[in-house]
């Protein structure tokens, strides 16, 4: 007998940096559109004097989505307070009321992250900002494993516990190859008393030397066995979707089977991969149906 397990998605998407990519990213869209999805994450871009066409571009990407909400990435690192409040007021403008706030990585110059004078040093201040100027949903980040300048995984959970005191109202994870460790983390945040809804990252592996440079940058840890399936067959290579995607539906499934029914998938603005995965979680005896 088949189970039928309801799932939620979301998708994040990245602006594109020129005509090529804008094409990709449009071809992406419009292959995604069919999937219901609840949003569309779109990472930081412009701010400031381009406030207005920003928000505009994060509400077109929704409606070639299928008319999904977009939530547009906030973060300190990019904008001052100044800065922020104009882009945020231009969403708002049009329509858009939900955004993710973190805290944002160190320019490449700068060893140490050093919040900016004018702006905001951390998430949990960003995310009480955006509450007051009207915002109706803010997501904020989680690591499953310890964040590159945390002390411990206590410290990243005390930190999570201020973000939603001051009125965060989901969690999206960073992504982790390591699915008992997400199984963990996840009754750990449970255990301290956090019952926001949470978005689990899933990275579909494109290209493995890709990924593990990006892994390395971002402290994500990349396991000795998804180098050996991965690490030597070419990128884009039908055998190199067939696994990649075989790898990340099954740790849907052990994900959904440990009761974490939404899933946020990193899809580097390409569709085959993110496809391939889904279609694999609609067959079989846990088959997921995607709710809306």
């Amino acid at each position: 007998m088949t189970t039928t397990n309801e799932v939620t998605l979301s998708f994040e998407i990245f602006p594109p940096k020129n005509d090529t990519a804008a094409d990709t990213l449009a071809q992406t869209l419009a292959d995604l559109a069919p999937v219901p999805a609840s949003f569309l994450s779109v990472t930081s871009g412009a701010s400031g004097s381009a406030a207005r066409a920003t928000a505009e571009q994060a509400l077109a990407y929704g409606d070639a989505l299928g008319g999904v909400p977009p939530r547009p990435h906030l973060t300190c690192v990019q904008a001052s307070r100044r800065e922020m409040e104009d882009l945020v007021g231009a969403c708002l403008d049009v329509g858009i009321d939900r955004f993710v706030a973190i805290r944002g990585d160190a320019p490449p110059d700068q060893p140490v992250y050093t919040p900016r004078a004018d702006g905001f040093a951390y998430a949990d201040e960003l995310t009480l900002a955006l509450k007051r100027w009207g915002a109706r949903d803010v997501a904020v980040g989680a690591y499953p494993e310890v964040h590159p300048d945390a002390d411990d995984g206590d410290h990243c959970l005390d930190v999570l516990k201020r973000k939603m005191e001051v009125g965060a109202d989901r969690i999206i994870t960073q992504y982790c190859f390591d699915t008992d460790q997400v199984l963990r983390w996840a009754d750990a945040v449970r255990t301290a008393g956090i019952d926001a809804p949470i978005g689990i990252g899933v990275m579909p592996v494109h290209n493995y030397a890709q990924i593990k440079r990006f892994s390395d940058r971002c402290g994500a840890g990349v396991p000795q066995w998804l180098t050996d399936a991965l690490a030597d067959l070419e990128p884009g290579s039908s055998e190199a979707i067939d696994r990649a995607a075989d790898i990340a539906a099954e740790q849907c499934r052990r994900l959904i089977r440990g009761g974490l029914t939404h899933l946020h998938v990193y899809t580097l603005n390409r569709s085959a991969l993110t496809l391939a995965i889904l279609r694999r979680l609609e067959a079989g005896p846990e088959a997921c149906r995607w709710a809306a």
